[in-house]
C-alpha cells in the first residue's frame, strides 16, 4: 500500500508542477513580496498565519534570491499538497482496506477543484491543511491517545493559519473516545498544551515585532483581520453563497475561460463529455444505501465539518477557499461509510465522477489558470513595466496594487503625502506615477495642479465594471 501512496503522491506533484496557476491571489503576491523586502525576521510576520512566511524566506534566501519568492512560494505549495495527499492515504488504506478505494478517494482530494487551484499558488491554506491531515492521523478511532503530540501539531497549524483552530471541538471529541482511562486528563493536557504554545508564540512574536509587550494592544493585533472581512447574518444569502462555496470546493472554472481553445482543449472537452456520460450510464445502475460502517470516525468528522461550516456561515461566507479546512473531513466522511475490504467497480459511478471531476477542472480551470488572460489585474500588472528607478505614488494600497507592485520590482511605492513632495520627486528628473487612488483624489481635490502634470502624458488603464486601474504618469509643470 506504500507504494500505491508514494506513486499517488508523486503524480499529483508532477500535475501541480505542470501547470502553475497565473491566476494568483492577492494574498500570496503580498507574502512573496514581504519575504522579498524584509530585512529583520520580526517583519515576516503577520497575526493571521504568525509563522508561514518564515519557511518561505529561508528556501528563497538558501537558493541565493535568484528566483522570486512568489514561484518559490508556488513549488513549496506543490510539495505540500503531495505531502497532505501521502497523509491522508495514509489514514485511509487501513479504513476502508482497500488499494482501490484508496486511490479512488485520494484522487477525489488531490483534484478536488480549489484544493487543485491552491496547490499551484502561493498560500497559508496548503501547508496548514496538509499539517492538519498529519494532526488528523493521531485522532482516528482505535489509536491509543496521543495528546502531547496532537497539541504539537495542532499549535504548529494554528500558527501557520489561525482558521485551524476549527479542528479543535473534533480533537476534543476524538482524544476522549480513544481513552478509555483517564479522559479527563487527556482532554486537559491537549487543550492546555496546545492553546498555551500558540498563545506563547504569538506573545513572543508580537514582542519581536513591536519590542515591547501590552496586553491590550496585543489581543487586537492577534484578532485582527481584513478591513473588508465581516460576519454576515442574512440567512437566504448565506445559504446561497455556502451552496455555491462548497460545490466550487470540488468543481472550478468557467467555460468563458475557454474563449481562445486549442486542440488541447478541445480534447479535454471530449474526455469530459465522456466521463459525463459514463456517470450517467453508471448512476442507473447504482442503488445508494448508505450505511455508517465506522460510527465514531462519522462523527469525527461531522464535528469537525459542522465547526468549520456553522463559522463560515457568518464568516465570509463567499469565500470558497476556507472551505478547504474541513475538506479532509470531507474525504473522511466518506471513508467512514465505506464497507471495509470492497473494492469499488473499476467503471462504477464513484471511478467515473472523480475522472469528470479531475477532467472538468483541468480543462475548465486548471489549465486556463496556468494563462495570464485568466486574471486581468496580473496581465495589466505585466504590461505596465515601469522603467527602473519608477516612482509610484499612492494615496490608500490596495489589493491590486500588490500585482503592479510586485511585477514591477523596479519601481518605489511611497504614500503620497502632499503635492510638495511629488513636485520635488519631478525637479530632481524622477519617473513619477500616480496609481489609481491617488489620481482619483488629485483629479477631484487638486484638479489644476493635476491637469497641469498629467497634459499629453502617458497613461496605463484598466477600467470595466467591477475593476478600476489607472496609472497616470506626471510631467515637471
Amino acid at each position: 500500500m506504500r507504494g500505491l501512496r508514494i506513486g499517488l503522491a508523486g503524480f499529483a506533484l508532477l500535475v501541480y508542477l505542470a501547470f502553475p496557476t497565473k491566476n494568483y491571489y492577492w494574498d500570496g503576491i503580498s507574502f512573496a513580496q514581504r519575504i522579498e523586502d524584509a530585512v529583520r525576521w520580526p517583519e515576516l510576520l503577520h497575526p493571521n498565519h504568525l509563522v508561514y512566511n518564515l519557511p518561505g524566506w529561508s528556501v528563497y534566501h538558501g537558493l541565493g534570491a535568484h528566483i522570486r519568492a512568489l514561484y518559490v512560494l508556488q513549488a513549496m505549495n506543490a510539495v505540500w499538497a503531495s505531502l497532505a495527499l501521502y497523509w491522508l492515504s495514509g489514514i485511509l488504506a487501513p479504513l476502508v482496506e482497500s488499494p482501490r478505494a484508496v486511490l479512488l478517494l485520494g484522487a477525489l482530494f488531490a483534484f478536488a477543484g480549489t484544493w487543485w487551484r491552491y496547490a499551484t499558488d502561493a498560500g497559508a491554506y496548503i501547508p496548514s491543511i496538509a499539517l492538519l491531515i498529519a494532526c488528523a492521523a493521531f485522532l482516528i478511532p482505535g489509536k491509543r491517545p496521543r495528546p502531547v503530540a496532537v497539541a504539537l501539531l495542532h499549535a504548529a497549524v494554528m500558527l501557520i493559519h489561525q482558521l485551524a483552530l476549527f479542528l479543535f471541538p473534533a480533537a476534543m471529541f476524538a482524544l476522549w473516545h480513544q481513552g478509555k482511562e483517564h479522559r479527563p486528563r487527556t482532554v486537559i493536557v491537549y487543550a492546555g498544551l496546545a492553546g498555551s504554545l500558540t498563545l506563547g508564540a504569538y506573545g513572543l512574536g508580537f514582542t519581536a515585532l513591536y519590542g515591547h509587550f501590552s496586553l491590550q494592544p496585543f489581543l487586537a493585533w492577534m484578532t485582527s483581520y481584513a478591513d473588508d472581512a465581516t460576519f454576515s447574518f442574512g440567512p437566504l444569502r448565506n445559504i446561497g453563497l455556502s451552496v455555491r462555496g462548497w460545490a466550487q470546493v470540488f468543481f472550478v472554472g468557467r467555460p468563458s475561460l475557454l474563449s481562445n481553445a486549442g486542440v488541447l482543449d478541445v480534447v479535454l472537452l471530449l474526455c469530459c463529455g465522456a466521463a459525463l456520460i459514463l456517470l450517467l450510464a453508471s448512476l442507473r445502475r447504482v442503488r445508494f444505501r448508505p450505511q455508517v460502517h465506522q460510527p465514531v470516525l462519522f462523527r469525527f468528522a461531522l464535528v469537525w465539518i459542522a465547526a468549520c461550516g456553522i463559522f463560515l456561515f457568518f464568516w465570509q461566507p463567499q469565500n470558497t477557499f476556507y472551505k478547504l479546512f474541513a475538506l479532509p473531513a470531507v474525504v473522511l466522511l466518506i471513508a467512514s461509510c465505506w464497507e471495509p475490504g470492497r473494492e469499488p467497480h473499476r467503471r462504477g459511478a464513484g471511478a467515473a465522477f472523480v475522472a469528470l471531476l479531475a477532467l472538468s477542472n483541468l480543462t475548465l480551470g486548471i489549465i486556463p489558470y496556468s494563462r495570464v488572460s485568466s486574471n486581468e489585474v496580473v496581465a495589466f500588472a505585466l504590461d505596465l513595466q515601469l522603467s527602473p528607478g519608477s516612482v509610484v505614488f499612492f494615496r490608500a494600497f490596495s489589493t491590486d496594487d500588490w500585482y503592479a507592485r510586485y511585477f514591477n520590482p523596479q519601481s518605489q511605492w511611497r504614500a503620497a503625502e502632499s503635492m510638495a513632495s511629488i513636485d520635488q520627486q519631478l525637479r530632481q528628473g524622477r519617473t513619477v506615477w500616480l496609481e489609481t487612488t491617488a489620481a482619483d483624489d488629485f483629479a477631484a481635490n487638486q484638479p489644476a495642479w493635476f491637469a497641469d502634470r498629467t497634459r499629453s502624458t502617458q497613461r496605463s488603464e484598466l477600467i470595466k465594471p467591477g475593476r478600476r486601474l489607472r496609472f497616470v504618469r506626471l510631467t515637471a509643470p
